[in-house]
């Protein structure tokens, strides 16, 4: 009965909630109903336009508020990430009794961040009434900011990658970047919510007015920002890379008695995309499943394989450097020129939580001792731009292609193009492959850069510099893809001055909606 009861009292904020965290995550792979992202906040701001304005504060109208964010994000974040759950048996952390717990703790976590967003929002309906919804998309952008950054940030399912199979409607990240971009859908979800559910016929049609101008302004925008690259497709400089997809069995790879047959098999690969004489060979993160600090065996016969191949060779590896007598281990890649120099190497900076490190480690060092099959690395301090005879790139191992500032810096300081490697076999045939790889291609429009991806198991593939996938090999294959690479000839605004638009939306947002110009003191339009 009192189970009942509940589901009763609170249907509005249960319905509201859940259904819009369904939506939103049905706007993501490997869904076909992308399109859901422009709708998918209408519930939850319908029912701070229509049911929320009825409660009284002594009702618990911020309680109420609250939960139903709360009640968005974990149907969110449950459908968006459960996959996780399914790392294949070779992977270190895939215990049940570890993934499942650390799952319901992890959402719990992330379903906080909308929970604030609509605490925040019915704040402000009570404070200035209904039309206070024009502040969503800033409060909105703000806490998917905040769950981006700092020892827990995950920048997975932000609104303005939802987009991502229709290159000319999510041009606006080259300006806006990936948090003024967010904005921009959540204001057309804002506007859809109004043409539908408001009182006024004066207020549909208003809003109906700004929806149109919106759309179209955007999609004109992009529509000309890809006619102007096409257009100067022929003066581009351009530069040829193989991408290299082994696609090695994990639970071999790892295993000493197979290395001799994973470097005959990285021979043989490099040998082939060679032949078609690019100026790189790119192969995946720990494509080499050793420490070649430690091994001059195989050091050597890397170097090997780059002299052998005429070309120069870009590889994933484990990097251990002694410092103060202890020896750390780093995540780390490689680039081997076809003298068999190793030219310049990095090391991961951006660990995955709990994957590759414990969170806030840094500051209690026994963390480290909690072992949950992680890695441990440590962090790298400074990002290498890679310096080839077809031009410079910077790379993003795994879990770094979903930072957008990290890979604007790179671009800012003179790479040409990007590079993102990865082992994404850990995720099987799970829905992570496909939502981890749109991430190349939100970088490539948000700096204007073409996105090169190897993958070990997939997804591998290039990207123009405004989305468009030029050549892609699917999951569980193996094979080479050689690609013409479009240099950077110039900034994007977002490369340029990164989250500065973010940040001046945000404020104009709030400055030009709750004036008292824009309202009156019943919350109508003037």
């Amino acid at each position: 009965m009192k189970r009942g009861s509940f589901i009763f009292r609170w249907r509005e904020e249960l319905l509201a909630g859940l259904l819009g965290g369904i939506l939103l995550a049905m706007s993501f792979p490997p869904f076909p109903t992308r399109v859901l992202a422009i709708v998918a906040l209408v519930p939850i701001l319908r029912y701070f336009l229509v049911a929320f304005p009825k409660l009284d504060w002594r009702a618990g109208a911020l309680k109420r508020g609250f939960f139903t964010g709360f009640f968005f994000g974990l149907s969110f974040f449950v459908v968006l990430l459960f996959w996780i759950t399914n790392l294949i048996p070779a992977s270190a952390i895939n215990m049940s009794w570890v993934m499942f717990p650390a799952f319901i703790l992890l959402t719990l976590y992330l379903a906080c961040f909308p929970a604030l967003f609509s605490l925040a929002l019915a704040w402000f309906v009570k404070r200035f009434g209904p039309r206070a919804l024009f502040v969503a998309p800033a409060f909105w952008a703000l806490t998917e900011f905040m769950r981006s950054t700092g020892e827990m940030a995950l920048s997975w399912g932000l609104v303005s990658s939802a987009l991502v199979p229709y290159p000319i409607a999510m041009q606006g990240l080259s300006f806006y970047g990936p948090f003024g971009f967010s904005m921009i859908l959540v204001l057309v979800n804002v506007l859809i919510t109004f043409v539908f559910f408001y009182r006024s016929n004066r207020g549909r049609v208003w809003s109906l007015t700004c929806l149109v101008l919106l759309i179209g302004s955007h999609l004109w925008y992009g529509a000309a920002r890809i006619s102007n690259l096409d257009s100067t497709s022929d003066t581009a400089r351009y530069s040829n890379v193989a991408i290299v997809q082994p696609n090695l069995d994990l639970e071999m790879k790892w295993k000493p008695e197979y290395r001799d047959s994973i470097f005959t098999e990285i021979e043989n690969m490099a040998m082939d995309a060679a032949a078609s004489r690019p100026d790189v060979v790119i192969f995946p993160e720990t494509a080499a499943p050793v420490s070649i600090s430690h091994s001059t065996r195989y050091r050597t016969w890397l170097k090997r394989i780059a002299v052998a191949s005429h070309t120069d060779l870009f590889i994933g590896y484990i990097n251990h450097v002694q410092d103060g007598g202890k020896w750390r281990s780093f995540n780390a890649c490689g680039l081997i020129d076809s003298l068999g120099v190793l030219r310049s190497q990095y090391h991961k900076v951006n660990l995955l939580p709990f994957g590759e490190r414990i969170p806030f480690s840094q500051f209690l060092p026994s963390l480290e001792k909690m072992d949950f099959g992680q890695a441990n690395f440590k962090p790298g301090q400074q990002q290498t731009v890679f310096d080839t005879t077809g031009g410079k790139f910077g790379a993003l191992i795994c879990f770094e292609s979903t930072f957008s500032d990290f890979a604007r810096r790179y671009v800012k300081h003179g790479a040409e193009f990007l590079v993102n490697i990865t082992n994404d076999g850990w995720f099987g045939s799970t829905r992570g492959p496909l939502q981890h790889s749109e991430t190349a291609v939100l970088r490539a429009i948000e700096n204007g850069v073409t996105m090169i991806r190897s993958a070990n198991t997939g997804i591998s593939m290039a990207v123009d510099p405004v989305g468009r996938i030029k050549g892609k090999i699917g999951l569980d294959k193996k094979g080479i893809l050689q690609v013409p690479v479009r240099l950077a000839d110039k900034l994007t605004f977002y490369c340029k001055y990164g989250q500065l638009s973010f940040f001046v939306m945000f404020f104009i947002n709030l400055f030009v909606f709750l004036t008292p110009a824009f309202f009156n003191k019943h919350g109508s339009f003037r």
